[in-house]
């Protein structure tokens, strides 16, 4: 987690000047990997804000600014984690509240048969740690007191199985990474 909360980490000042002069705004959501030393390696915008520039400079200023505990691997070790966020660019001086909420991207979605209690829908979140070619080689929940023990283990085993993303740095070397995965179970429609 950083050690700010978003709202502190751009002020007006921030605002690209195209963009002032455009009167561009809106939210921009982003995946950042975090290197062993807490410093943002890499940003990748996944919602555009709509203006290139204001993107340019969401990602200018996560590197620049934002400083985050590391993640720590099976052995304790710091290691590459990732953290996914959003912002909402408002004009300078502007009075409108945005009304923008980042949610985190669901990163599995899995159909099923039935729930317990009748459901049609419950998401779980995983820990894990990917190798450097993006497969899950560690899957245990985020927080196990909230999830039923037989949900996270079909998770856990079909997060395994179907899904993998590759983690570069800013150079473009595959590392191991620690992430935050969401799986959503839904009940098929029959």
């Amino acid at each position: 987690m950083p050690a700010k909360t978003s709202g502190a980490w751009l002020s007006d000042r921030d605002y690209p000047s195209g963009a002032l002069r455009r009167k561009e705004e809106g939210p921009v959501a982003f995946s950042l990997l975090i290197a062993p030393n807490g410093r943002v390696a890499n940003c990748i915008i996944t919602a555009t804000s709509g203006s290139a520039e204001l993107d340019e400079q969401t990602c200018a200023m996560m590197a620049s600014r934002i400083r985050f505990k590391p993640a720590m691997d099976e052995n304790a070790g710091a290691t590459y984690g990732s953290y996914k966020g959003g912002l909402f660019w408002r004009l300078p001086g502007s009075q409108s509240r945005p009304s923008y909420r980042y949610a985190p991207p669901v990163d599995l979605t899995l159909q099923v048969k039935r729930l317990p209690g009748g459901a049609q829908e419950e998401s779980v979140s995983l820990i894990t740690k990917l190798d450097p070619s993006g497969h899950i080689t560690i899957c245990e929940p985020f927080k196990p007191d909230k999830s039923s023990a037989k949900l996270i283990e079909v998770a856990c085993q079909q997060a395994k199985e179907a899904y993998t993303s590759l983690a570069a740095d800013a150079e473009g070397r595959p590392v191991p990474v620690v992430r935050h995965l969401i799986v959503k179970f839904q009940v098929a429609s029959e």
